[in-house]
C-alpha cells in the first residue's frame, strides 16, 4: 500500500498535472460557492472560505516586483556576449518580437474596446459591491475620475522617470522600475568582464525566485476553490458574472485566432514570402505540446526541432527559439491587455487612452518578465493593474482562475507560434544577408509594420 500511495504521489504531484488539479480546484469553487449562495452565509464564513485565497494573491503580489525586476535584467544580460553576427541576428529577432507583440497588445485592446465582455458590470456598485455590502465586507474603493488626457500623457513620462527608485518600487510604479531594471542591465554590460559577478549573481537570483514561484503555483488549487467560492458568495447575480466570464473568453480566444491565423501569417509571408501555411505545418507538432503541456519551456526541444525540419538553419534555430521562448509571449500580451481592461469594465470603469497606452507598453514588458510556466501571465497580470493606478481590483484577478486553465493552453501555443515566425523570419534575413542580396533595412522594416499594422485595424473594423 505504501509503495502504491508513494507511485501515485510521484505521478500526480508533478507540474505537469497543475492543470488538472486547478481545473479540479475551479469544479470545487463552483459547487462550494453555488451550494452555499442561497443560505446567504455570513460574513465571517465568506471571509474564512476566501482567507486561503487572499494569501495567494498576497504571495503572488509580493513576488510580481522582484520577478519582472530580476527577469528583464537577465534578459538584457543573455545578450551580453553577442559577436558581430549574433547581434544582428539578435536585432533582427528582437525587432521582430516587438512587432509581434505590439500587434497582438493592440489586436486585444481593440477586441476588448469592440465587444466589452464586462459591460454587464457584474462588479461595480451595483452588482458585486452591493452583495459584499449585504454580506458584511467592504465594497470595492471607486477609482478617483481620470485626469485629462495630456495631463496623463505627461503623467506616463513621470513614471518613466522617478524621482526616487526605491518609492517607485513601494508605490509602486512598475513603468519607472522597469526602466531603471533594463537601463541598469544595458549598462552592466558595457563593463565586460569587470561585471561578471553581480551578472551571475542577479541571473542566480532570477533563477531562485522562479523556483519560490514554482512552489507558490503549486498552490494554485486550493487558492483558486477559495476564490473563487468567495466571488461567487459576494456576486448579488452570479448569472452576470458567468455571462461576463463567457464573453470574457470569447474575446481572448477570439483575440487569439486573429492573431495566429491573420496577424502572424501575415507577417511571415510580407517579411520572408514564406507560404504561412507551410510554416504552420512543419510547426504542428510543437504547437500540439503546447496546447498540452500549457509551457513553452516544456515544448522548446520540440519545437526546435519543428525548425530544423522546416529548413532552417541550426545556428539560428539554437539561438532564436530559446530566446523567443524567455521574451516573446504574443499570447501573454494579448492576454495581459484584454484582461486588465476586462476588469476594469467590469467595474464600469472607462480607461483613456492615456491608460490604454500604459496597458499596452506594460503589457507587453510584463509578458517578456513572465516565466515559462503555467498560470504564469496571470502573476505578472498586477503589473498591468499597478500600472494604471487600480491596486484595489487586483483580487477580481481571482475570478480569472476560473477560466484560466483552458485560456493558458491556447496562450501558450500562440507563444510558441510567435517563437516559430520569428525563426523562418529571422531565417530568411539571414539567408538574405548570407548572399549578399540586400537585407531588410530599419526603413524597409518601418513601412512593413506600419502596413501590418494598418491592415490588422482596418481587419478589426469590420468586426
Amino acid at each position: 500500500m505504501a509503495g502504491l500511495f508513494s507511485r501515485f504521489k510521484k505521478k500526480a504531484f508533478r507540474m505537469e498535472m497543475l492543470v488538472w488539479w486547478t481545473l479540479l480546484g475551479v469544479l470545487v469553487g463552483i459547487a462550494l460557492g453555488a451550494g452555499l449562495y442561497n443560505s446567504h452565509p455570513s460574513a465571517l464564513t465568506v471571509e474564512l472560505l476566501g482567507y486561503p485565497g487572499e494569501l495567494f494573491i498576497r504571495a503572488l503580489q509580493a513576488l510580481v516586483l522582484p520577478l519582472i525586476m530580476l527577469a528583464l535584467m537577465s534578459g538584457v544580460f543573455s545578450l551580453r556576449h553577442t559577436t558581430s553576427g549574433v547581434g544582428r541576428i539578435t536585432k533582427w529577432s528582437l525587432l521582430y518580437y516587438l512587432l509581434s507583440m505590439m500587434l497582438a497588445v493592440v489586436l486585444g485592446i481593440v477586441m476588448v474596446s469592440v465587444i466589452k465582455p464586462g459591460r454587464d458590470k457584474p462588479f461595480d456598485d451595483s452588482g458585486f459591491t452591493k452583495c459584499a455590502t449585504r454580506n458584511g465586507t467592504s465594497p470595492t474603493d471607486t477609482p478617483k475620475a481620470a485626469a485629462g488626457t495630456v495631463d496623463s500623457l505627461l503623467e506616463i513620462g513621470r513614471d518613466l522617470l522617478p524621482t526616487n527608485i526605491v518609492a517607485a518600487a513601494a508605490k509602486p510604479n512598475y513603468l519607472g522600475v522597469m526602466t531603471f531594471a533594463i537601463v541598469f542591465a544595458f549598462a552592466t554590460n558595457t563593463f565586460g568582464e569587470r561585471a561578471e559577478p553581480l551578472v551571475h549573481l542577479i541571473e542566480l537570483c532570477n533563477t531562485i525566485l522562479i523556483k519560490i514561484i514554482f512552489v507558490v503555483v503549486m498552490f494554485t488549487p486550493v487558492g483558486v476553490a477559495s476564490l473563487i467560492a468567495g466571488t461567487i458568495l459576494k456576486a448579488c447575480n452570479a448569472v452576470h458574472l458567468l455571462k461576463s466570464l463567457g464573453f470574457y473568453m470569447a474575446t481572448v480566444l477570439g483575440g487569439f485566432f486573429i492573431h495566429s491565423t491573420l496577424v502572424l501569417p501575415l507577417t511571415v509571408f510580407l517579411l520572408s514570402r514564406q507560404n504561412p501555411l507551410k510554416v504552420f505545418k512543419s510547426f504542428l507538432p510543437a504547437l500540439c505540446m503546447g496546447l498540452g503541456t500549457s509551457s513553452s519551456a516544456a515544448t522548446m526541444p520540440v519545437t526546435m526541432q519543428c525548425g530544423g525540419e522546416h529548413g532552417c538553419d541550426q545556428s539560428i534555430v539554437q539561438f532564436v527559439i530559446p530566446l523567443g521562448t524567455n521574451i516573446n509571449r504574443d499570447g501573454a500580451a494579448l492576454y495581459e491587455a484584454v484582461s486588465a481592461i476586462f476588469i476594469c469594465q467590469a467595474h464600469g470603469i472607462h480607461l483613456p487612452v492615456s491608460s490604454l497606452f500604459v496597458i499596452a507598453i506594460t503589457a507587453t514588458l510584463a509578458a517578456v518578465g513572465s516565466a515559462s510556466i503555467p498560470s504564469s501571465a496571470l502573476v505578472t497580470m498586477i503589473t498591468v493593474l499597478q500600472a494604471v493606478n487600480l491596486p484595489q481590483f487586483i483580487g477580481d484577478v481571482s475570478v480569472l482562475f476560473a477560466v484560466d486553465w483552458l485560456l493558458g493552453m491556447f496562450r501558450t501555443s500562440v507563444n510558441i507560434w510567435g517563437d516559430a515566425c520569428a525563426c523562418v523570419v529571422v531565417d530568411t534575413w539571414n539567408k538574405r544577408f548570407s548572399r549578399k542580396q540586400r537585407p531588410l533595412e530599419f526603413p524597409d522594416q518601418v513601412a512593413i509594420l506600419s502596413s501590418s499594422f494598418s491592415l490588422s485595424l482596418s481587419l478589426m473594423s469590420c468586426l
